[in-house]
């Protein structure tokens, strides 16, 4: 059955492929995981996870500067009520449109990234890596350039598409409203953080799955605890760590069944999977059949092309 939610997540796609920015969805109050469906969809939109930003927040301080923005954010769109553009500590801006349900502002739509002085910026990068150990300024300038691309638009049309996915964010909480219980507004900036530091270890997850992932090093990534991390995943994927790391696994090997005719044996190897044995049982126990039926139900040789990207 499709996701009822999934418009909304294809409307954020179109912004941030018709505009070239970055969408990222901040939530207060826990409105986007009071419905599995509508998590599912925005997900992907919890955190920045370009290759810069992840740079940048490999160093604890300058991630804790970040997650403390959130707070700030908020408190400005109590004050105001009004969209606004704001600049983060590296000197990049973004900008930033409140979902709101009623009089209840459950969140944000922003977009970024823009630079108004590249001078300026690449100041604020030099300055951030000077004051934070393990930075290096060369290697943040080197991913600056080949990762940011301040966009060229007409700002007003972006403010109008940014305010239609706010809007239709704000709708479908009222709709989910009647049937859920209400968020914990309580809690407004934790559960922001909550999202950040999940998307930051689901995206390291993504790029690292065919290696060998750990908690503690996940830990490590995120700047947080093993246990804290632990009752993440358990509370947004509704698994530990270990098993959504095999669901990214499977995932990406489902591709490589459809689309290529390698052994199911290297298949299971290239996806991160030292025992092919381990990997058929895995397979089968995610999926429902074993990777062998998979590949004869679903090989697509006429189309065959590079799998995709496991999300």
């Amino acid at each position: 059955m499709s996701n009822p939610y999934q418009s909304v997540g294809d409307y954020l796609q179109f912004i941030r492929d018709k505009y070239n920015v970055q969408i990222c969805v901040k939530d207060f109050g826990g409105f986007i995981h009071i419905n599995k469906d509508l998590s599912e969809v925005l997900d992907p939109f919890l955190a920045h996870t370009n290759p810069f930003c992840l740079y940048m927040k490999s160093e604890p301080e300058r991630f804790h500067v970040c997650l403390s923005m959130i707070r700030k954010m908020h408190d400005k769109l109590l004050r105001t009520k009004k969209p606004f553009f704001g600049v983060c500590h590296a000197g990049l801006g973004e900008y930033v449109v409140p979902v709101y349900s009623g009089e209840l502002l459950l969140g944000t739509v922003n977009a970024g990234f823009f630079q108004t002085n590249e001078a300026r910026t690449r100041w604020c990068i030099g300055h951030a890596c000077r004051c934070s150990e393990g930075l290096e300024t060369e290697r943040a300038l080197e991913l600056y350039a080949e990762n940011i691309a301040t966009p060229t638009i007409p700002v007003d049309d972006l403010l109008v598409e940014l305010q239609l996915a706010a809007g239709h964010l704000g709708q479908s909480y009222q709709v989910l409203s009647n049937t859920h219980a209400a968020p914990n507004m309580a809690r407004r900036y934790q559960n922001s953080r909550e999202d950040t530091i999940f998307s930051h270890a689901v995206e390291y997850v993504r790029i690292n799955c065919t290696q060998h992932v750990s908690l503690p090093e996940l830990a490590r990534f995120c700047h947080c605890s093993e246990s804290y991390l632990s009752r993440l995943f358990k509370r947004h994927a509704g698994v530990n760590v270990s098993t959504y790391v095999n669901k990214v696994r499977v995932e990406q090997a489902k591709g490589m069944l459809r689309y290529s005719l390698l052994p199911v044996a290297d298949v299971a190897g290239a996806c991160g999977f030292n025992d092919p044995n381990y990997f058929s049982r895995v397979f089968a126990r995610i999926v429902g059949i074993p990777p062998s039926e998979y590949r004869r139900r679903f090989l697509d040789i006429e189309t065959r092309q590079p799998p995709p990207q496991a999300r």
